[in-house]
């Protein structure tokens, strides 16, 4: 409408300058500015829709096309129609119609040109006017293009941030790579890394993607703390070209650009960083502190410094309400071992308690058959051993548990675990172990998955023999129970992932998994052969 009122001014004005056509020019102008007016109308009682907008938009560029070749073509005051055009095909359906409108217009322009050149004067032809504008259409388009795929980009990037995801995985490390991945994807890089400290733990954690085997470590204090020197402690900053230990470091100021520090980066943290370019904000929650690392760029955006401020927070964010999570699930399973040693105190305990009596007093009366009084000794002698690592176990439940200096060694409770299946089976167990003292969970973990696998081995698979061995290397557990049985109903090699199909044995592969172990079996008519792997520095552990 205003295009159109400023043509109908111009021309009442001066007459004279559109030398052709002077009377049609005027009326078509005040055509088009009814039209304009109609269409205003139209749009403020109903927007119009898509097939309206292909209907207007093509007949402006025939209105134009009209209008230009009366007033002398190559020359005419009414080019600038064509440019209006171009932006409302932009605002219209992006930059794919703007391509499509550059292209009609400018062989329109160039075909109008052609023809209305044969019927003037070479005075009236003025050429370099022509050029210029062939070339305005041209570079209007391109940058109408780029801006158009700017605003898209950045569409993309706002809808993946409102689409932010909630992690469901059970497992803490699935989850983490799910955000770190997500994260990955608006930035548009190929390599993440986060370095984290939560509030009362000691260790930092890393976590990278997409390194399968470091989705989720822990370091002990001080190996990778500070990860960046102190200035850089709560700057974002970015940096050119491959990462490494002198990589110029370039930091964003109030201005919103970038200015070089002499802020380093840590060499621990260096050997994760893998690939060109790099951007890093840090984040702090009420639980959570740490810092974010984007590298690998494949195309960095303009807004890469805000970019990274935003994406950053959102993961505090995220594993800020994961380690709630984790805690919350410590505080009910810490309610339901109180629960569970109450019931087995009141419960279980007492019942033993009874049956070593009733078995005491049965073993005196029959004094004079030694045979079943040294059988019903030796069971007492093992309901003892249970009723002993019951209690243990019972107080380990509790809120207050037994301290690692008040209780015996690994090796100690294994040799009791031994000896407690030997009164009960009357078959020789053999246990080596050259691991030393671990995480209290994980060891009486342990316990239990030794004392499944053994007794798996005794009652299916009838061996002579059962050898256990127990070797750490570094942060790994090896476990190994072989038996010269009958072995598995199955036969020949399974690992974790078969055996978890619902071939091998349930509770013991349920165990493993919980310490984010792997199981694999051996079996055949000479024995079997159960190998467990725990690694000790994944997970988090309450």
């Amino acid at each position: 409408m205003a295009l159109a009122a400023a043509s109908l001014f111009g021309v009442w004005w001066d007459p004279a300058q559109p030398a052709r056509a002077v009377a049609i020019t005027y009326t078509l102008s005040v055509v088009y500015l009814g039209y304009a007016l109609a269409l205003l109308a139209i749009a403020y009682v109903r927007p119009p829709g898509e097939t309206t907008a292909i209907v207007t938009h093509v007949g402006d560029i025939a209105f134009v096309s009209v209008l230009q070749y009366l007033t002398l073509g190559p020359s005419s005051p009414f080019f600038l129609y064509f440019i209006f055009s171009l932006f409302v095909a932009t605002l219209r359906w992006d930059w794919t119609g703007t391509l499509v409108t550059a292209a009609v217009v400018l062989a329109t322009y160039v075909l109008m040109t052609v023809s209305i050149t044969r019927s003037l004067r070479p005075s009236e032809f003025e050429g370099y006017r022509f050029v210029i504008r062939c070339m305005y259409l041209v570079v209007v388009a391109g940058i109408l293009v780029y801006l158009s795929r700017h605003h898209a980009r950045l569409r993309t990037e706002i809808a993946r941030l409102a689409r932010w995801p909630q992690p469901t995985a059970v497992d803490i490390r699935e989850a983490i790579s799910q955000l770190l991945e997500h994260a990955a994807h608006i930035v548009n890089v190929g390599c993440v890394v986060a370095v984290w400290e939560v509030a009362e733990e000691p260790n930092t954690f890393v976590a990278c993607w997409p390194d399968p085997g470091r989705r989720l470590t822990t370091y002990p204090p001080g190996t990778l703390e500070p990860p960046v020197s102190g200035d850089l402690d709560r700057a974002t900053f970015v940096a050119v070209g491959p990462v490494g230990s002198t990589t110029t470091l370039l930091v964003s100021n109030d201005r919103g650009s970038v200015v070089p520090t002499e802020g380093r980066l840590r060499a621990e943290l260096v050997e994760l960083l893998a690939g060109d370019g790099l951007a890093s904000a840090p984040f702090h929650t009420e639980r959570v502190s740490g810092r974010i690392f984007f590298t690998s760029f494949t195309a960095p955006a303009v807004e890469l410094v805000p970019l990274t401020e935003v994406v950053s927070r959102e993961i505090g964010a995220s594993l800020d309400r994961l380690f709630l999570a984790e805690q919350l699930k410590a505080v009910a399973a810490l309610q339901e071992r109180i629960r569970v040693a109450r019931d087995l105190h009141d419960g279980v305990l007492q019942s033993l308690t009874g049956i070593r009596l009733e078995i005491g007093a049965v073993a005196s009366s029959v004094a004079q058959i030694p045979s079943s009084r040294d059988r019903l000794v030796a069971v007492e002698r093992a309901l003892a051993l249970e009723q002993r690592e019951l209690r243990l176990f019972i107080e380990g439940l509790g809120p207050a548990a037994v301290s690692r200096r008040d209780r015996e060694s690994l090796a100690g409770r294994l040799d009791d675990l031994r000896e407690r299946i030997a009164l009960e089976w009357k078959m020789p167990v053999t246990i080596r172990c050259t691991a030393d003292e671990l995480p209290d969970r994980v060891e009486n973990d342990v316990l239990s998955m030794v004392h499944e696998a053994v007794v798996n081995a005794l009652k299916h698979g009838h061996p002579s023999r059962v050898a256990v061995t127990l070797e750490r290397h570094a942060e790994e557990l090896r476990i190994v129970v072989a038996d010269d049985g009958r072995g598995f109903p199955f036969r020949g090699h399974y690992d974790h992932r078969t055996l978890a199909a619902g071939v091998g044995p349930k509770s013991l592969l349920d165990r493993v998994s919980a310490l984010g172990g792997v199981v694999s079996i051996e079996s055949s008519d000479a024995g079997s052969r159960v190998e467990m792997v725990v690694d000790l520095s994944a997970g988090i552990r309450a």
